[in-house]
C-alpha cells in the first residue's frame, strides 16, 4: 500500500509517466491513483483544520470566559482613567483601528465594576468587519463580562446610579429614545440594550 502511495504522489508529481505495469487495466488503476490521492487530501485537510481548530477553540474559550482565571490586568485597564470618562480613546495598529469608551463604575455587593466600551474594525482583505462590545472589569481590572453586539450604535454612552444608558430607535413611533438597564443585584449574563432586545 505503501509503495502505491509513493508511486501516485511521485505521479501527479510528473515523476513518473504511469506508476502501474503494462498490461494492468489503465481505468481501474488510474481510478484507484485518484481514490489515493483523495484520501490523502482528505487526511492532509482533516489533520490540518484540527489542529487549527483546537487553537481556535482555546483561544475562543481563554477570551469570552467570563470568569478570568489570569492574575494580570486586562489590556483595556491602562484605559480606566476618571478625567477620560466619556471620552473616545483611540488605538491604531496594522489592520485594526479601535475606539473606546470609559463610561464609569457599576457597584454591587460593594465590589466596584469598571464599564468600557469598544468599537473595532478590522481589515480583513477588501473588506471591514466592526465588532462593538461591552467590557466589565473587576476592582482588580479583569475582564469579568464581556457583552457582543450587533451595532456600535447600540453600546452604551453613560453609566449613573448603577445604571447603563442605551440610545435605541423605537419601533412604533421612529423616536430615538433612552432606554436605561439599571444593574441590581449582579452582572447579568445577557445585557439588555432596549426594551426586549437582549445579547
Amino acid at each position: 500500500m505503501r509503495q502505491q502511495v509513493r508511486q501516485a504522489l511521485d505521479w501527479r508529481q510528473g515523476k513518473i509517466d504511469k506508476p502501474w505495469e503494462k498490461g494492468e487495466n489503465d481505468k481501474k488503476t488510474e481510478m484507484k491513483l485518484r481514490i489515493i490521492q483523495v484520501l490523502l487530501f482528505v487526511l492532509f485537510s482533516t489533520s490540518c483544520y484540527s489542529t487549527t481548530s483546537g487553537n481556535f477553540e482555546k483561544n475562543l474559550t481563554t477570551s469570552t470566559s467570563s470568569e478570568s482565571t489570569s492574575h494580570y490586568e486586562s489590556k483595556y485597564a491602562k484605559y480606566i482613567v476618571t478625567k477620560l470618562k466619556e471620552k473616545e480613546q483611540k488605538i491604531s495598529e496594522e489592520n485594526l483601528e479601535e475606539t473606546i469608551i470609559y463610561l464609569g463604575v457599576v457597584e454591587l455587593s460593594g465590589k466596584l465594576f469598571y464599564v468600557l466600551t469598544s468599537y473595532r474594525e478590522i481589515q480583513a482583505a477588501l473588506v471591514v468587519h466592526g465588532h462593538s462590545t461591552i467590557y466589565i472589569l473587576d476592582s482588580k481590572k479583569k475582564i469579568v463580562r464581556e457583552y457582543e453586539l450587533g451595532q456600535p450604535e447600540e453600546l452604551p454612552f453613560r453609566v449613573e446610579n448603577n445604571s447603563l444608558y442605551f440610545h435605541y430607535i423605537d419601533s412604533k413611533t421612529n423616536e430615538r429614545k433612552i432606554y436605561i438597564n439599571k444593574i441590581d443585584k449582579e452582572l447579568p449574563k445577557l445585557m439588555c440594550v432596549e426594551p426586549d432586545d437582549y445579547y
